[in-house]
């Protein structure tokens, strides 16, 4: 900060400033008579500024000793600082921040944003009086200050920001020291985001570089155990059932795997199990020791029993008890609403509190399952697997301090560390209204979490792209012009017919084969119709794999060739093509094109046109009942194309697309639902939807069980149809056919089965168009579902077609058949349950 030269010459100097501010403060009052901070004054409003200020330290110089330049701009500089600082000392010392006439100070430093912008007074001046204005202030005060921040804060950073960054940076730092987190978490978030708004992307300043967490952030609690508790250690559970001698292998086996599933603790028992966790949040470190992380997992476990307790009783609760807890809700919403003070998020930890059921409300177990969802993802960083990822060389210097390349989850604890991820993100999704809505909120959140970590491993590189230099670029165009610059000439331009026939003697018979017609004018489409069908059926059948790749080049060029001539004339087909190599509706006569297949079951569509979404749980070959419909009927259904992030393999249909580009859509929304299958990333894009309705079709997606509850979270308006097996035995047989699935994993998966038709035939499962009992009878149940399509009653073909509205039998008052043992849909008891397995296998894929 420059200081005052002491000379005798420089006093008149100042009180000549001090005159001239207070006539621009005078002037401003008169250009913006509001008494707010906007609009901002700018250089046009005050007439000759520059001119008088020249002529004030021209006189200071004519007196002064001279100097060199810098010198002279020094003294300057200390001269409008010290003219300013007596002003605003005299308008904050006489007027309240609450005050009408504040808005003098909001002048007065719009005056030298403009001085600043310039270089008539130090650019760090303005920064230097808000700092000294956020310590005289209040709270509220400090917000009006920060305000004034946010209002001109492209303006304030436009020039100089190198020297002006430290000073942002130290007084948003002693601003956010005076407030609390918990108390005013509304300006910390200002503060926050007006410091990542002012600097750029990759900007080191506030980056945690080493991983430290924050271990100040102690949660106290009553940590006696009461007389007579049960601890964690001894949870009471059921007493597990006595085996029964039977002559039946198989049902020892199942007798035998069932287990007990523990009770939840008592409010009064659970309290100091469930704060106690709060210690492994903030200080994730400690999990490295064995005896801390047994005891968290067997925290967890108590709690997450206790929560589904709690959500059990809550979906049994009646609607009364229901409506009225949200019209206390209300009350109470309206009574903060009115208040003055700020919610504060900080729970109590008081027992009392605790044993009057303070975990039944929804947002209090949100904030918990949250803080567990992001130990999980930290625990899961430190698997041998990720740790062999993180390694990988990139070229990039690692960072070792975040990396905690020492410490390994075992194999157990990272099936433990799984399981409880998913026991936690099914608990979200499935025990409240919202909840995968809110789930998919939190995914994207933890997403960018991982990337920011990513980042920080790799030492943070630099994440804005260098401009490009005019010498690289001109070099980047000459090496693309040279690379598609062929250097062999052609012996034949392209497009051109050989003239070897002008080597005959006869000119006149060279001169007409010249003038020959099929030597300029556009071949008919028929040629192309006959090559492109030789073509084709030396493909399907050639005598050695040169002749195939042959004919395979030729009639993607022939192809290519009549697409172009069908472009003159025949537009309005190219959108009836349905496969590149299957253009065969260009070569239609006119008219013919509205007699074909196509053009039938194009004026066949059903009535409702809405996406067709077809789901249901592993086995029930739902994935092939969509393939169905876009291969019967191409002119009314077409299959929807995922993206995805895995490499291309021949075979497979995706929008392939990099990561970057993935999460770009991601975090536009741009996505009906989307999924992580070994970290290869999967999504369902809105748009893909939207232009197959434009283009007069009916969407199909075969979607699971869990990406279609996004979906529905997204409110994506749809006909849903739910394909369940017709009993257990049917879909144990068809999970086996598959080959996908261990033996040892075969009882997770039909569990997980089994749990996916209860979720979908449950009260609150959000409702489904059609449920459709699949037995083996691919045919029969096709018929079934287009029977449901364009809204007409099926008369069941097959043996064991269910059919079913919302759950409900079909048929009306007519008699009704009772189905054989095996076409009963499965109940509880149909199923064997399992411990574990592949919960993660996906129907029809």
């Amino acid at each position: 900060m420059p200081s005052l030269e002491p000379h005798e010459d420089g006093v008149p100097a100042v009180a000549s400033f001090q005159t001239l501010l207070w006539d621009l403060l005078a002037r401003a009052e008169l250009v913006k008579p509001a008494t707010k901070l906007t609009p901002a004054l700018n250089k046009a409003d005050f007439e000759d500024l520059l001119g008088r200020l020249g002529s004030i330290f021209q006189a200071v110089e004519s007196k002064g000793p001279g100097g060199s330049d810098d010198l002279k701009k020094n003294r300057q500089f200390a001269i409008v600082e010290t003219a300013v600082r007596d002003v605003f000392g005299r308008l904050i010392s006489t007027t309240s921040i609450e005050s009408p006439a504040f808005v003098k100070v909001w002048n007065l430093f719009d005056i030298l944003l403009i001085l600043g912008e310039n270089g008539e007074c130090d650019s760090n001046l303005l920064l230097w009086l808000t700092e000294e204005l956020f310590e005289s202030q209040t709270i509220k005060g400090c917000e009006e200050v920060l305000h004034y921040l946010e209002s001109r804060r492209q303006r304030i950073i436009a020039g100089n920001f190198s020297s002006k960054k430290l000073v942002i940076l130290r007084a948003c730092n002693e601003l956010l020291r005076r407030l609390s987190r918990a108390k005013d978490p509304t300006v910390c978030g200002r503060v926050f985001i007006f410091m990542f708004q002012c600097f750029p992307l990759g900007d080191k300043s506030s980056v945690n570089l080493r991983g430290e967490f924050h271990t100040e952030n102690e949660t106290t609690f009553d940590n006696e155990i009461p007389e007579g508790a049960a601890t964690p250690e001894r949870m009471d559970v059921d007493a597990p059932a006595e085996e029964t001698k039977a002559s039946d292998a198989s049902r020892s086996k199942k007798e035998s795997s069932q287990k007990a599933e523990p009770k939840a603790l008592k409010p009064s028992e659970l309290y100091r199990v469930f704060w106690s966790l709060q210690e492994s949040f903030s200080q994730p470190k400690k999990l490295f020791d064995q005896t801390q992380f047994a005891a968290f997992k067997t925290g967890m476990e108590a709690t997450m029993t206790a929560f589904k307790q709690i959500a059990n009783e809550h979906q049994t609760a009646s609607k009364q008890g229901e409506e009225s807890k949200r019209k206390l809700k209300r009350k109470r919403d309206d009574e903060m609403s009115g208040s003055d003070e700020n919610y504060n998020p900080k729970y109590l930890t008081s027992r009392d509190l605790f044993e009057l059921e303070q975990t039944s409300d929804l947002t209090f177990r949100r904030y918990f399952l949250v803080q567990a969802l992001i130990l999980m993802d930290f625990l899961l960083s430190l698997t041998a697997e990720a740790k062999e990822k993180l390694l990988a060389p990139s070229g990039k210097p690692l960072n070792k301090s975040v990396m905690y390349s020492e410490q390994f989850l075992g194999e157990e604890d990272t099936v433990w560390v799984t399981k409880m991820k998913l026991d936690i993100t099914d608990h979200i999704k499935t025990r409240t209204s919202d909840g995968a809505y809110f789930l998919r909120m939190v995914d994207t959140i933890l997403a960018r979490d991982r990337n920011w970590v990513r980042w920080k491993i790799e030492s943070c590189p630099p994440i804005e792209m260098e401009a490009v230099t005019p010498e690289n670029f001109s070099e980047a165009k000459d090496q693309a012009r040279r690379a598609t610059t062929s250097k062999r000439l052609r012996p034949l331009p392209m497009g051109s017919m050989s003239l070897d026939f002008m080597k005959d003697e006869d000119e006149d018979a060279e001169l007409e084969r010249l003038r020959a017609e099929e030597r300029y004018a556009l071949p008919d489409l028929e040629h192309y119709k006959d090559a492109i069908a030789r073509d084709d059926f030396n493909i399907e059948m050639p005598k050695d794999n040169e002749e195939k790749a042959r004919a395979e080049a030729t009639k993607a060029s022939k192809t290519w060739r009549a697409l172009r001539i069908a472009s003159r004339f025949k537009m309005a087909t190219f959108d009836r093509i349905e496969d590149d190599n299957k253009i065969d509706i260009i070569f239609a006569k006119p008219g013919e094109e509205e007699q074909g297949a196509d053009a039938g079951e194009a004026a066949d569509l059903p009535e409702d046109q809405r996406p067709l979404v077809i789901t249901g749980p592993t086995g029930s070959d739902y994935a092939s009942l969509a393939k169905m419909l876009v291969e019967k009927s191409p002119g009314v259904y077409q299959a929807v194309v995922q993206h995805t992030t895995k490499p291309q393999q021949e075979g497979e249909t995706y929008h392939y697309v990099d990561s970057s580009t993935f999460n770009m859509m991601l975090d536009g929304d741009k996505f009906l639902e989307f999924r992580d299958v070994d970290g290869v990333m999967y999504g369902t894009s809105q748009s893909m939807v939207y232009k197959i309705g434009d283009a007069g079709k009916v969407a199909v997606l075969a979607l699971s069980t869990e990406s279609v509850e996004q979906a529905k979270g997204m409110s994506f308006d749809a006909r849903y149809v739910f394909v369940e097996p017709s009993c257990a035995e049917d879909l144990e047989a068809r999970v086996k056919e598959g080959g996908t699935v261990t033996e040892a994993q075969l009882p997770g998966v039909l569990a997980a089965a089994k749990k996916e038709i209860e979720q979908a035939r449950g009260a609150d499962a959000g409702g489904y168009d059609k449920f459709i009992t699949h037995d083996g009878d691919l045919e029969a149940t096709f018929s079934t579902l287009d029977a449901f399509v364009y809204d007409r009653e099926a008369e069941p073909e097959g043996k064991g077609v269910e059919v079913a509205q919302n759950g409900e039998p079909s048929g009306g008052d007519k008699t009704v058949e009772q189905p054989a043992a095996s076409d009963v849909p499965m109940t509880d008891a149909a199923v064997t349950e399992g411990a574990g397995g592949a919960n993660g296998v996906e129907a029809g894929s």
